[in-house]
C-alpha cells in the first residue's frame, strides 16, 4: 500500500522537465541499492521483533485475523494477551502492506511452513528492501533538484547515507524503522516542493506520508506538528489541506488499536495487556512507560545512546559531517533555501531523540546500535549536501570526509551480520551497562558456526568489496573546483 503510493508519485515527480535529465540516474540508484539489499537480506527471522511481524503477516493471509496463536512465530515474546488470544504488539499497517507479497508466494506454493527462510527473504526484500531503495532514490532527488548539488556530490552523499548509516543493517530484515524513515522523507519532499511549484497537492501528499509514517512507528507522529507550523507559515489553505490529509491514517491507526486491544492506547504501551504468565515485559520495561530512577541514570543512558557503547555517533560516524553541514548552513551559507524548514525538522529530530532517552531504558533491546534511530537517518543526513564546495576545494577536508565515509561504511557492513545483535553482557538486566554492539558483532562474525555461516561470510565480503569500489568510483568523479 505505502510502496505503491510512493512509486506512483516518484513516477509523477520524474515527469517534470527538471527530472527528465536525471531519470536514468534515479533508476540506477534504485536498482543498485535494491541489488545491494538483495545480496544482504536475511534468510529467516532473527529476533522476537521480526518474528512478531511475520506472525501478523502469516495470520492475516492464512486466517484473515490479527490473532497470532496459530502462527509459526507464536513463540515470540513481542506479543500481548487480549480476549483470550495473543496479538503482535506491532502496529498492523506495515503487516497489511506486506501481506500481499506473502499472498503471492502462497499462491506459488511457498509458505512459512514449507519454505520459511526463502519466504522471509522474499517478503522482506520486496517490501522493506524495495521501500528502502525507493527512499534513497527520493533522497538523491532532493539533493539534485531541490538542494541543487552536483550530480557527482548527489551520488556520493546518497551512497554514504544508504551504506554508511543504520539504514543498511535495518533494510535487510523486516522492521518498521527504515520504512517509517522513508515515509518521513517523502513527506518532507512534498513540504520542500511546495516552495518550488506552489501546488496545494504537495500539502496533501505530505500529510498522507507523514501520518502513514506515524501509523507504523508512533514516535514519527512527532514530525506532524512541526510540519503543520511550516505549512501555516506558507498559507492557511496549505495547513488545512495538510491537516485533513493526516486524518485517514491517524483514524485507521486508532481504529486498529481499538479493534486489536480494546483501547485507543498503543498496545505496546498498554501495561495490563502484558500481565500474563510468561510475559517478558511489564510496566517498568515497556518502552514509553519505563522511567529512570535518577538524573544520573538519565545522563549516563543518554551518553551511551548518543556517543557511548550504543551511540548514534559511535555507530554512524558520518553524522559528524552532517553536524558540520548544519554549522555551515546556519552560520555561513545564508543562501541555503530551506533553512527555516530544516530548522523545524531539526527540532523534531531532537525531540524524537529526547523522548527515547527519557522514556526507554533498554537501548532498543537486541539490536545493532539503537535501531529506533534508523527512522531519522535520511533526513539527518541531508545537511551533508551543504559541504560540497568545502570537500571539493580542500584536500585535507576531502581526506577527512572520505576517511569518515570509509569508517561509517565499515561499521554498517559489520552491523549487517547480526542487526538484531544478541546482548552478551553479563549485566544484561542492568540497563546502564550495555554491550558495545560493534565489538559484539565483530565477535559474532569471527565465531559464527551456524549452518549458513559460509554463505553469510561470502555475502558480507562481496558487499564490502562492492561498496568500497562504489565509493572509490564516486569519489574519483568528484574533481576539485578549478
Amino acid at each position: 500500500m505505502g510502496l505503491s503510493i510512493a512509486m506512483k508519485h516518484l513516477q509523477h515527480m520524474e515527469q517534470s522537465n527538471t527530472a527528465r535529465p536525471n531519470r536514468g540516474k534515479y533508476l540506477r540508484t534504485f536498482i543498485l541499492f535494491f541489488l545491494l539489499f538483495a545480496l544482504l537480506t536475511k534468510l529467516g527471522a532473527g529476533s522476537w521483533n521480526d518474528g512478531s511481524r511475520m506472525a501478523q503477516i502469516q495470520s492475516l493471509v492464512e486466517h484473515s485475523s490479527f490473532v497470532i496463536d496459530g502462527s509459526s512465530f507464536a513463540d515470540t515474546g513481542d506479543k500481548y494477551f487480549f480476549n483470550n488470544h495473543f496479538y503482535s504488539d506491532k502496529p498492523p499497517i506495515l503487516a497489511l502492506y506486506a501481506s500481499p507479497f506473502y499472498l503471492v508466494l502462497r499462491e506459488l506454493g511457498l509458505s512459512f511452513e514449507s519454505h520459511p527462510k526463502w519466504v522471509y527473504y522474499l517478503v522482506t526484500l520486496w517490501s522493506i528492501g524495495a521501500l528502502s531503495a525507493l527512499g534513497l532514490t527520493v533522497f538523491r532527488k532532493i539533493l539534485a533538484e531541490l538542494l541543487h548539488v552536483s550530480e557527482e556530490w548527489a551520488d556520493i552523499v546518497t551512497l554514504i547515507t544508504g551504506a554508511g548509516t543504520l539504514i543498511l543493517p535495518y533494510s535487510i530484515l523486516f522492521n518498521n524503522h527504515v520504512p517509517s524513515g522513508v515515509l518521513i522523507l517523502l513527506g518532507v519532499y512534498y513540504l520542500l516542493n511546495i516552495r518550488r511549484d506552489g501546488k496545494l497537492g504537495n500539502a496533501v501528499w505530505s500529510g498522507i506520508f507523514l501520518s502513514l509514517a506515524g501509523s507504523i512507528d508512533i514516535n514519527c507522529f512527532l514530525f506532524i506538528p512541526f510540519i503543520l507550523i511550516l505549512f501555516l507559515r506558507k498559507s492557511l489553505k496549505a495547513a488545512i489541506a495538510f491537516s485533513i490529509a493526516c486524518i485517514p491514517f491517524i483514524a485507521l491507526y486508532l481504529f486498529l488499536n481499538v479493534y486489536t486491544s480494546g483501547s485507543l492506547m498503543p498496545p505496546a504501551m498498554n501495561a495490563p495487556l502484558w500481565n500474563y504468565s510468561g510475559s517478558a515485559f511489564n510496566q517498568e520495561s515497556l518502552s514509553g512507560l519505563a522511567q529512570h530512577k535518577t538524573l544520573h541514570d538519565v545522563l549516563l543512558y543518554g551518553f551511551h545512546m548518543l556517543i557511548g557503547r550504543r551511540g548514534l555517533i559511535t555507530h554512524t560516524p558520518i553524522l559528524l559531517v552532517s553536524i558540520i553541514g548544519l554549522l555551515v548552513i546556519y552560520r555561513k551559507d545564508r543562501r541555503f533555501q530551506y533553512r527555516a524548514e530544516y530548522g523545524y525538522l531539526l527540532a523534531a529530530i531532537l525531540l524524537y531523540l529526547g523522548i527515547y532517552i527519557l522514556r526507554t531504558t533498554n537501548y532498543s533491546g537486541w539490536s545493532f546500535g539503537v535501531r529506533w534511530f534508523a527512522s531519522i537517518m535520511l533526513i539527518a543526513c541531508l545537511p551533508i549536501a551543504a559541504l560540497e564546495s568545502q570537500v571539493r576545494s580542500s584536500k585535507p577536508i576531502k581526506m577527512f570526509f572520505v576517511g569518515l565515509a570509509c569508517l561509517s561504511i565499515l561499521i554498517s557492513i559489520i552491523g549487517t551480520h547480526s542487526p538484531f545483535t544478541p546482548i552478551t553482557s553479563p549485566d544484561v538486566e542492568e540497563h546502564l551497562h550495555q554491550t558495545d554492539t560493534v565489538s559484539a558483532s565483530i565477535y559474532l562474525i569471527l565465531t559464527d558456526s551456524s549452518p549458513t555461516a559460509s554463505i553469510d561470510l561470502v555475502r558480507l565480503i562481496a558487499a564490502t568489496f562492492i561498496l568500497y569500489f562504489w565509493l572509490y568510483r564516486s569519489v574519483k568523479q568528484l574533481k576539485p573546483i578549478a
